[in-house]
């Protein structure tokens, strides 16, 4: 006998995303698990004294949606300065940094996010083009892609960098021909030497903020996140948040193993996974492989349109696939982070040699462009792309934009592919990325199926034939996430014995049209059975 449950949500839709029951009217919850789904009457009939029933009249009730790539400890640093997004003008970009600067003390670091390669000449930044605006103030402008930074010459300054450096991987001290810093910063562990000099915030104020920000998550119906780095601050606050039992979100942690630091990394997860609590859980590694289109050091099979992009992160890339066996001997699966098309085939050639991991799946992150020989192999292989569709929002099918213009026209039907990889019979975990994208997900599930931005009727869609189908939209955030980490037995799904986690729309997430579907409000949020968003109606 089922036992009586604590919370009944009844007169509802139900997409359980289960092929066995596709569709319900009502479910129960006992605890952080879900011990009964079926129809109004079965279900209904269960409720006791105590139980909270919730009269879905007018709801659809899906699997608790999953944002599969995000980096939220990142995203908080870059909210207390200045956002750039959209900023495609150098003489916009100088008058904004010149009015934000003002503001600040003379000594004081400008630090902005999202900063547009558009507004620079070909797309590659120099000192010389903030040092008036910002003052002579030490600055730090993280580019859209948060791979590259530009710093100003105080920055350089303050960060003790004063020519080349020589790294693990193939990052770079861009320099002037007369061996000066331009202050442009080529790749990650170039822009973590510069970090070191910016001032970071306290674990405790990290915390306040991001919980904060986990419960806009929620009421947005996000459940589940996967964040994919080790920038400071993120392990420690998660930890935190972990301990006191103040995470309204489940959390899904993959530190990166950035080259040369691949033992201090693995170590690092191994104390990580001994200290899993009811929320968060340490279950993959994170590699770069490659850079990004936009920077100029995706690995493709052929340079782009300016003669870049012909080498992997990776000095030796065989020293990648070493650390991907490793991590296979921990029993867990590598998150590869592959944009360029003949990265992706070096992430599937290693996969295939190492073989499956005990625990989870292997994934690649991003997979921009695929070449059409890999497109069948995330299938075969069982690797789950896991990929953020509003990325395209930079991408124009005319060519035209630093993204499109590096890839080419003749290379744009081979961008985004999702839709190839679903139809061969792969899975496509989807995400946002933030702070490279907003994580709300509705605009995200609009954009794979529309190809472009929703609400913008007028653009035309990039590879219209790519799009993914409503259900395979919703799939993304829910049964095929939860693929993408081994957990669909108890995630991703409304079934008996699942996990309750559910997430509750005012209206079908399946039947609005995509256009529209940004505005489908959540109704309620559910976090292993603990109802953490209710909309006020």
């Amino acid at each position: 006998m089922t036992e009586i449950p604590d919370l009944l949500i009844r007169g509802a839709r139900v997409h359980t995303m289960d092929r066995d029951r596709p569709a319900a009217e009502a479910v129960a919850v006992r605890g952080g698990t879900v011990v009964a789904v079926g129809s109004d009457r079965e279900v209904g009939a269960l409720a006791g004294r105590r139980t909270e029933v919730v009269d879905g009249k007018g709801m659809t009730v899906t699997p608790g949606l999953i944002d599969s790539h995000q980096h939220p400890v990142m995203a908080l640093s870059q909210s207390h300065g200045l956002d750039l997004t959209g900023v495609e003008d150098l003489g916009e970009l100088r008058s904004v940094l010149s009015a934000y600067s003002a503001d600040l003390p003379e000594d004081a670091w400008v630090i902005a996010s999202g900063t547009d390669y558009n507004a620079f000449e070909r797309g590659i930044p120099h000192r010389d083009d903030i040092d008036e605006a910002v003052g002579g103030r030490p600055a730090m402008l993280t580019m859209m892609d948060a791979h590259n930074a530009l710093l100003s010459s105080e920055g350089l300054r303050r960060a003790g960098i004063t020519g080349p450096v020589s790294f693990a991987d193939h990052s770079e001290i861009d320099v002037d021909s007369d061996g000066r810093p331009t202050g442009y910063l080529r790749e990650m562990s170039a822009v973590m030497l510069a970090r070191e000099a910016v001032p970071e915030m306290d674990v405790e104020a990290c915390a306040r903020e991001l919980r904060r920000t986990m419960e806009h998550q929620n009421a947005l119906g996000l459940t589940g996140l996967h964040v994919l780095d080790q920038m400071p601050n993120t392990v420690e606050t998660l930890q935190l948040m972990s301990e006191r039992d103040e995470l309204p979100v489940r959390v899904l942690l993959a530190p990166w193993a950035l080259p040369g630091r691949v033992q201090d990394s693995l170590e690092i997860v191994r104390d990580l996974r001994n200290r899993s609590g009811r929320l968060l859980r340490t279950a993959a590694v994170k590699f770069l492989l490659d850079g990004t289109i936009d920077g100029g050091a995706a690995w493709l099979h052929h340079p782009d349109c300016h003669g870049e992009g012909d080498r992997p992160i990776w000095r030796d890339p065989q020293q990648y696939r070493d650390a991907v066996q490793a991590v296979a001997g921990l029993g867990l699966p590598s998150f590869t982070h592959a944009i360029g098309d003949r990265a992706v085939t070096y992430a599937l050639d290693t996969y295939g040699r190492v073989g499956p991991p005990a625990l989870g799946r292997h994934r690649i992150e991003h997979a921009e462009l695929v070449h059409d020989d890999d497109v069948p192999r995330f299938a075969e292989l069982d690797v789950v792309a896991s990929m953020q569709p509003t990325h395209m929002d930079w991408t124009f099918s005319d060519g035209s934009g630093n993204w499109s213009g590096r890839v080419g026209v003749k290379r744009l039907p081979r961008a985004w592919r999702y839709g190839d990889i679903a139809a061969a019979g792969g899975r496509v975990a989807l995400g946002s990325d933030w702070p490279i994208a907003a994580y709300d997900p509705r605009p995200i599930m609009a954009g794979a199926r529309l190809r472009r931005p929703a609400g913008e009727p007028m653009r035309p869609a990039v590879a219209p034939e790519q799009a993914l189908s409503p259900g395979q939209a919703l799939a993304g955030y829910t049964r095929w996430a939860a693929y993408g980490t081994g957990e669909e037995a108890a995630s991703g799904i409304v079934r008996e014995g699942a996990r309750a986690d559910l997430t509750a729309f005012v209206g079908d997430p399946l039947t609005t049209a995509p256009d529209d579907l940004p505005g489908l409000p959540v109704a309620l949020t559910v976090v292993d059975g603990r109802v953490v968003h209710r909309l006020d109606r």
